[in-house]
């Protein structure tokens, strides 16, 4: 058989993502409970020694390095690890409770070595303890009443229930807390019911409540946050006002509100960006879940989707409302800084504009000065040129019977015409250098 040589480095894994958390094949009657535990990178570690820890206690396999889950069978009970992103989910699945104990008396939870749970790693995010049972011989299906020994065990305001794969399985559930810390529900199902589809009904009610758990962290972060964005939107409404009929040095103050107000809502959105990101994530899995176990409603109770339209999405939608009124107010801060930007740079356009004109009209006077002191330079350097070339024609000028005041009147035109000719030149010269 030929073999491949080379795979991509992430091929197997990715492979493997396709089956992993696979449904766990469950029998009726059986109790199942469920405990899901805050993780982080740096957790995770701890986590799994624990784990160990309960594995070397019944003599169970210990869980592969870095696998993301385990299912070990610890002899009278079944044990799922699994590791998400955020938190680590622990299954414990057992048989029927002992006789004479009514539902959730006897949890699979209480298998575990108290010392042992005492001492896992975490908080907790949800606890949900699962009865499946079968329905009995008087079972009719036109009666959609809880059965009478479950109905004690819920919250009525709250009770939910559904009706799956075409009424062969029925649960309840009011997803409050109960006295021992954990939430219930219970699934009565037909004998001789597929163990994977009881698996996956059971698995997608942990999922749902799970899910809906992680969401919710959300909400509180978005609750503590709402009083500073609201004294934010006042202060940048404010701001916004005040912008037009200021001077620039008023305005600058104003765009120097803004700015900061801009970097909180920058640092705000930066600390719950992920836990927002995350409400919207774990929230579009809920739905998901819910929708994929295609329950159907039982008249007389709440029905599941309803249920969560009614008491959940409320939730939901102030997450939404908070992570987008975020990113309004960092945008009106963005506008707002923007136009103060323009207004002052426009005024200080003018204020350069004005100015340039001052400095045209002095180098205009400096010019006209020049111009007057060019000519008083001519006329003094005439005069002092005149002076000694008539010096030095005179003795020429007596030979040939020219007084020196003829020849002094001679030589003052060519003179003069030569010292502004010479004058012009230097300036000339010099504007060009000046100019490149």
């Amino acid at each position: 058989m030929q073999t491949l040589s080379t795979n991509h480095p992430t091929r197997i894994a990715l492979a493997n993502e396709l089956h992993a958390r696979p449904f766990a094949l469950l029998e009726s009657p059986c109790r199942v409970s469920y405990l899901a535990m805050t993780s982080s990178a740096e957790a995770i570690a701890e986590q799994r020694a624990h784990l160990t820890e309960l594995c070397d206690r019944f003599g169970a396999p210990h869980p592969a390095k870095d696998a993301p889950q385990l299912l070990a069978n610890f002899g009278r009970f079944q044990v799922k690890w699994e590791q998400h992103t955020e938190f680590i989910a622990l299954t414990i699945m057992t048989g029927p409770a002992p006789e004479g104990k009514i539902a959730f008396d006897a949890p699979a939870v209480d298998l575990l070595p108290k010392d042992w749970l005492d001492a896992l790693p975490g908080a907790v995010l949800a606890a949900i303890h699962v009865h499946v049972e079968l329905r009995g011989e008087t079972f009719d299906a036109r009666d959609l009443r809880v059965p009478s020994h479950l109905d004690p065990l819920f919250n009525r305001q709250s009770l939910i229930g559904g009706s799956v794969f075409d009424d062969d399985a029925r649960f309840w559930g009011d997803f409050r807390i109960h006295e021992d810390g954990f939430m219930r529900f219970a699934v009565q199902c037909t004998k001789g019911f597929n163990e994977a589809l009881l698996g996956r009904v059971v698995q997608r009610l942990i999922e749902v409540e799970t899910y809906r758990a992680a969401s919710m962290l959300g909400l509180s972060e978005a609750r503590g946050i709402w009083p500073r964005l609201n004294e934010i939107d006042a202060a940048l409404a404010e701001a916004a006002s005040s912008i037009g009929g200021k001077e620039p040095e008023a305005e600058r103050e104003v765009l120097d509100r803004i700015t900061n107000l801009s970097a909180e809502i920058e640092k705000i959105t930066a600390k719950h960006a992920f836990r927002f990101d995350a409400a919207r994530a774990y929230s579009s899995i809920v739905w998901r879940r819910i929708e994929v176990l295609s329950a159907q409603p039982i008249a007389g109770l709440i029905d599941l989707r309803a249920f969560m339209t009614r008491r959940y999405d409320p939730a939901m939608n102030s997450i939404e409302a908070t992570r987008s009124r975020l990113g309004t107010l960092s945008e009106r801060a963005t506008r707002a800084a923007t136009l103060l930007r323009t207004r002052i740079d426009v005024a200080l356009e003018e204020q350069n504009r004005a100015l340039l004109a001052s400095m045209n009209e002095r180098s205009a006077t400096q010019l006209r000065l020049q111009e007057t002191v060019e000519g008083f330079s001519v006329v003094a350097i005439s005069y002092y040129a005149v002076g000694l070339l008539s010096q030095l024609l005179a003795p020429v000028a007596t030979q040939v019977g020219v007084s020196e005041t003829l020849t002094k009147a001679l030589v003052v035109v060519p003179v003069v015409l030569l010292v502004w000719a010479f004058v012009r030149s230097v300036k000339a010269r010099a504007i060009k250098d000046a100019t490149g």
